[in-house]
């Protein structure tokens, strides 16, 4: 507990080595997407994992594995197996991130009904403590960034689950170019900040861009006004694809006002698709004609058991 440094809640916890370094943790698997596309959900939990430990602003080191699946007697369990373990493998290797350790679970079946294929992930990564970055909100008029192009990937999305109870489809599909180009960004411009100009960073995962966005609202008690059309490669989609998409190897980013044209720059020069999207300020998030307060995002984000219990 000592050497906690940052609290959680965050993308991934901070652990104190000395004065100077620090690791990180974190643990991740989105199971809907392996049962859509083991392939692509294995890749998808790695990637997930590296991208909470690099939005901290820490390398990836390591990585272990918890392989979770139905009875392998059967030919469709097996073959989710192995789709799910290529996936990771090929995406951790183009992170050159070691397997350092793991085990498998099988027979998880309950009356005969298996369970989604769910390989949770872990991934260590290695930092400099001057460099940790979290994702809350910090100052009114820091400017909000997206990293990383948003597709029509709605398919197994917590929209679609909650919305319409729909579980079906295919997957958002991983990327390994994009994964690693989006994640070497960010630590760019983390680890070449000298002045504190890069304020918070935040991966999108589950919930797509606007879970994200509430996520950090919420944390830094602290309003937005964001421009939806500016968000790279949703030319054509609707409001809820933009906001609710879980397209991978995508990136919150806020930075001071200054900094803004020199963080511009730096992501034009690695080719990486970004926008800004809005500014930080206020006490609501102003989206797509609607304006939400962030007493209600909190509400709705923190009070789902004691409203369920009401």
């Amino acid at each position: 507990q000592i050497r906690t440094v940052v609290k959680p809640g965050d993308d991934a916890a901070v652990l104190r080595v000395d004065d100077e370094k620090a690791f990180t943790l974190t643990s991740d698997c989105n199971s809907i997407h392996c049962y859509l596309n083991p392939y692509h959900g294995g890749a998808g939990a790695v990637a997930e994992a590296i991208r909470n430990v690099v939005a901290m602003g820490s390398e990836p080191l390591c990585m272990v594995d918890c392989l979770n699946f139905g009875n392998p007697e059967k030919p469709e369990v097996f073959w989710q197996f192995k789709e799910c373990v290529q996936g990771m493998s090929d995406l951790a290797n183009r992170f050159q991130l070691p397997v350092t350790s793991g085990n498998v679970s099988f027979y998880n079946e309950t009356e005969g009904v298996t369970v989604n294929p769910s390989p949770v992930v872990s991934v260590a990564g290695f930092m400099d403590l001057k460099d940790i970055r979290t994702m809350e909100f910090k100052n009114k008029g820091d400017k909000i960034l997206i990293i990383g192009a948003t597709r029509p990937e709605m398919d197994g999305s917590e929209y679609h689950k909650t919305i319409h109870g729909l579980v079906q489809g295919e997957a958002p599909l991983v990327n390994m170019e994009d994964e690693y180009a989006s994640a070497q960004a960010i630590l760019e411009l983390i680890q070449n900040d000298e002045n504190g100009q890069v304020t918070a960073v935040h991966d999108l995962s589950a919930g797509g861009l606007g879970v994200a966005l509430a996520e950090m609202i919420i944390k830094g008690d602290m309003g937005a006004s964001v421009d939806l059309s500016r968000v790279p490669g949703t030319e054509g989609l609707s409001v809820p694809e933009i906001l609710f998409s879980e397209s991978h190897a995508r990136y919150l980013v806020t930075v001071t006002e200054e900094a803004s044209d020199n963080v511009t720059s730096t992501l034009k020069e690695m080719n990486v698709p970004f926008a800004i999207i809005g500014t930080v300020g206020g006490d609501s998030l102003q989206i797509a004609n609607t304006n939400i307060s962030v007493a209600e995002l909190e509400n709705a984000y923190q009070g789902v058991i004691e409203n369920f219990m009401a």
